[in-house]
């Protein structure tokens, strides 16, 4: 007799959801951020009032917000168009969305005007993490930059805001029509709107964007000049020195005579003493000789400094610039404390070398040269005439501007040249013909006079071993550079032919040099091996997988769907993670990871060039490991 009650009683207790009824309708916004992705995808019933902050400018999306909080409105395509500052309805259901849940509407009512909410202000230290997303709110930089471009088939103004140390946010104007904004770069604003998320396939945070409803939103705190060259001269070599202003960065304005020139993406700059990269939109290109003004921001470099978002000014006429003739040896040097010093970075040297290997690629040639115990590379652009036939052995003068490379820590490790045109590079001598190579070929002929097949055997067999050693990195086993570049470049070639696309992966060894410094640099071998056994079995045997140089790998695969790219980016996460879990590991494997998906779009840069942009991928990538470790 005492059952029945119990029973009664456990049924009137279930949840309603769990009774067949239909679950109750979540009605604030923070109800639904507090869902588990896999609460938010089981589409619970939505009934939200609040006001509209800003579109979202994909399709007829918005940014809601209401008391509690605010959240991302996904909407049916033919729906229209609400505005910020009204009040609305939303019903509809729970989503999980791609960082944070979000809510998808099936009704959205305009009930009239609302109020917006009060933007708080907030330091950049307190957006890192997404734990804003959605949410109207207010942060103040300078903007570096500014820039009106078609985004989803609506024009939006491009905000480039310097929160400080180097931190950029983009904002977005949605919808602009104005052209009160000439005047914006090197202000300082706040700027209320929504804060958005820059996130990965795995739904974790990487960067932060701004959605502005409209000028309005933006206050400028402080006008920049009129105009941006009324700035002190600066000479070069003292940016970034000790007892610069800390915070926001300030352009500073200097001048020099341009020694290499990249139009729409960056060039060089000399004065007496030093040289710097600058980094410009300016498409048009620009005469070598030129003396230029330069207004730009200071940012740190692989080791000198750089200049970002800069604008340039013709200051003077065309002059010839003399490089300076050097020794290869003198470009890196080590000083009476220790370090290493490269006191001509970002300068135009002449070298001299011989010529031990050439490569030849789609819009340049790399020249792999040595000078005594110095080996180095440079870079010859195919612009305009003939492919030149050197020969190995050659010796060669090459005039370039010295780029020089650094590890972890920055220290200067190596150097390449940038050679401008064929004029930079002059045969001194050329290859002797009896050289050792041609010697063995004698020889050989002579054995083969006497043991002909015996003969042909031992020379097959030693050319393939030789040719294994040439593109074989001797630590890993992996393919070297050369190997990497003589593979990939014919690979992205037929690609091209094809028009189908390949994937770059461009992959670093994060804290490689404290483990040599804390462990030993046979722990440090140690290290690279295992991650080259990751790679191996992360990739497939088609795949071209290389080792580029001291924590530095590279990758081309066949494929580019966004399907197998995730594919393989969970499968490295989860090769690395079950490596770092063996036990007695002195270290963990932690890397740094740019992709570039590689199509037809890209058909006109090189494989260097396509090198280049994974590898400032991955130096964002570990720039931001950084930021989320301090």
């Amino acid at each position: 007799m005492l059952a029945l009650p119990a029973l009664v009683l456990t049924v009137a207790a279930m949840p309603a959801r769990l009774r067949g009824q239909p679950s109750q309708e979540l009605t604030t916004v923070e109800a639904i951020r507090t869902l588990a992705p896999e609460q938010a995808a089981q589409s619970r019933p939505v009934r939200l009032r609040g006001v509209v902050t800003s579109l979202s400018g994909w399709k007829n999306w918005f940014f809601l917000q209401d008391a509690t909080a605010g959240i991302s409105v996904e909407r049916k395509t033919d729906s229209p168009l609400v505005q910020p500052g009204q009040l609305v309805e939303v019903r509809g259901v729970t989503a999980p969305g791609q960082f944070a849940p979000n809510v998808t509407a099936d009704a959205v009512t305009v009930l009239g005007k609302g109020n917006m909410p009060p933007a708080r202000l907030f330091q950049l230290s307190q957006l890192v993490g997404g734990a804003q997303d959605s949410q109207w709110l207010a942060m103040r930089g300078i903007v570096r930059s500014a820039a009106v471009e078609s985004i989803w088939d609506r024009p939006v103004l491009l905000l480039e805001i310097d929160m400080g140390d180097e931190n950029l946010v983009s904002a977005r104007v949605l919808n602009f029509t104005g052209s009160d904004w000439g005047r914006l770069p090197s202000s300082t604003v706040t700027i209320h709107g929504v804060c958005g998320t820059v996130f990965n396939n795995r739904r974790q945070f990487v960067g932060l964007r701004m959605y502005v409803p409209s000028l309005d939103d933006l206050k400028v705190e402080r006008q920049a000049r009129a105009d941006p060259f009324d700035l002190p001269l600066r000479p070069l070599g003292s940016l970034l020195q000790f007892g610069e202003q800390a915070g926001a960065a300030q352009p500073v304005k200097v001048r020099g005579v341009v020694t290499y020139d990249h139009p729409g993406q960056s060039l060089y700059i000399q004065d007496e003493n030093e040289g710097i990269l600058v980094e410009s939109g300016q498409a048009a290109p620009v005469a070598l000789g030129s003396e230029l003004e330069v207004v730009g921001y200071p940012a740190s470099g692989r080791y000198s400094p750089t200049l970002e978002d800069a604008v340039l000014r013709v200051a003077g006429p065309v002059q010839s610039v003399r490089a300076l003739p050097r020794a290869a040896s003198a470009m890196i040097v080590d000083t009476q404390h220790g370090y290493s010093a490269a006191p001509y970075d970002g300068v135009l040297v002449q070298l001299q070398g011989q010529l031990l290997e050439e490569i030849p690629g789609a819009n340049q040639d790399l020249l792999l040269l040595r000078d005594g115990a110095t080996v180095f590379t440079a870079w010859l652009p195919q612009g305009g005439h003939k492919r030149r036939v050197l020969g190995r052995g050659s010796r060669l003068s090459v005039t370039g501007v010295c780029v020089v490379k650094v590890d972890e820590a920055h220290a200067a490790r190596s150097f390449e040249l940038l050679l401008r045109s064929a004029d930079d590079l002059v045969v001194i001598e050329k290859a002797p013909w009896w050289t050792p190579a041609h010697a063995s070929w004698v020889v050989v002929f002579l054995v083969l006079a006497i043991l002909v097949m015996f003969g042909w055997i031992t020379i097959a067999r030693r050319q393939d071993h030789l040719r294994a050693l040439s593109v074989t990195d001797h630590l890993t086993g992996l393919y070297n550079r050369r190997g990497f570049f003589l593979l990939a470049e014919h690979q992205w070639q037929v690609a091209l032919r094809n028009n189908s696309s390949i994937l770059l992966f461009f992959i670093d060894l994060d804290h490689f040099k404290q483990i040599n410094d804390s462990l030993g640099h046979k722990v440090g071998d140690q290290a690279l091996r295992d991650l080259a056994d990751v790679l191996r079995e992360c990739f497939r045997g088609t795949d071209i997988v290389a080792r580029m140089g001291g924590d530095e790998f590279a990758i081309t695969t066949g494929e580019a769907s966004p399907e197998f790219r995730a594919a393989i980016e969970q499968r490295l996460a989860r090769i690395v993670e079950q490596r770092n879990s063996l036990p007695g590991r002195a270290y963990k494997l932690s890397l740094s990871v740019g992709v570039l998906s590689c199509d037809s779009a890209l058909g006109d840069l090189s494989l260097d060039d396509l090198l280049a942009r994974a590898d400032a991928l991955m130096y964002r990538q570990k720039r931001q490991h950084k930021n989320r470790r301090t």
